[in-house]
């Protein structure tokens, strides 16, 4: 060994206590690791919980601000919607299931017409949001012609019939006898007019036309007159004679 070699490398007592050193500072680095590590961890949960928090909170405040957006969005509406009214005059729609009607706002709801007295979405039978003011009203009749009268039929009101050249109105269901206290008299038969004066006699027309021939079928038993002006009148059956002609020579 020269003098070089023997001061660098240690002795095996010196060997043995440098080893022990470096386990121990191993140990120490390890430890010094887990503990970074669980400080990191503990870090990262914090930082992800404060996340979680922030997110939530801007999702809440973007809910309420998009709320408040919408009504004051409404509102404004509103108000146009009641001006353009106010300008133009109020118009009728009818009334919608689950929808904001406005105060002023008029609508038909089952044959009548409402206003609201306020902005509402109750049906205009909640009589706090609204007010009538127009009633349906009932439906019209108009009177029915039922050809001449006959004793045996069933009449309503407002019914009319001919009678003996005049006409009644029936003036109630089930009227009775025609004429009588059910039956108003609408228009009676006029008296007869004086006889006019005679016509000039006209010109004497041409003679009417006569069978000239037979046209015989034998295969539909049938016989067709020819007339004397060339057209055909209708065609007689005759098989029906022929059978009864077999049965009675039978």
């Amino acid at each position: 060994m020269t003098i070089a070699q023997r001061d660098v490398v240690p002795s095996e007592s010196h060997q043995s206590y440098l080893l022990e050193l470096w386990k121990q500072c191993l140990v120490e680095m390890l430890a010094d690791v887990a503990e970074v590590k669980a400080r990191h961890e503990d870090a990262f949960q914090a930082v992800r919980a404060n996340a979680s928090a922030a997110v939530a909170e801007a999702r809440a405040t973007y809910g309420d601000t998009l709320v408040r957006l919408e009504r004051t969005i409404d509102e404004r509406l509103g108000r146009l919607r009641k001006l353009i009214e106010e300008k133009d005059g109020p118009r009728i729609k009818p009334f919608e299931e689950n929808a904001i009607h406005y105060e002023g706002q008029l609508v038909v709801y089952e044959g009548a017409t409402y206003q609201a007295l306020r902005d509402t979405g109750k049906a205009p039978s909640e009589e706090s949001d609204w007010i009538c003011v127009a009633a349906g009203g009932l439906d019209g009749r108009s009177p029915r012609v039922r050809g001449t009268y006959a004793a045996g039929e069933r009449y309503s009101q407002l019914d009319i019939v001919a009678l003996n050249g005049s006409s009644f109105i029936a003036s109630r269901s089930n009227p009775g006898q025609c004429p009588g206290d059910g039956w108003q008299l609408i228009a009676s038969q006029g008296k007869r007019g004086p006889q006019g004066s005679r016509g000039e006699r006209g010109e004497r027309g041409s003679s009417g036309a006569t069978i000239a021939s037979w046209r015989i079928e034998p295969a539909d038993y049938t016989a067709t007159p020819v007339m004397t002006d060339g057209t055909e009148g209708p065609p007689l059956e005759l098989r029906r004679l022929f059978d009864q002609f077999h049965q009675d020579a039978i």
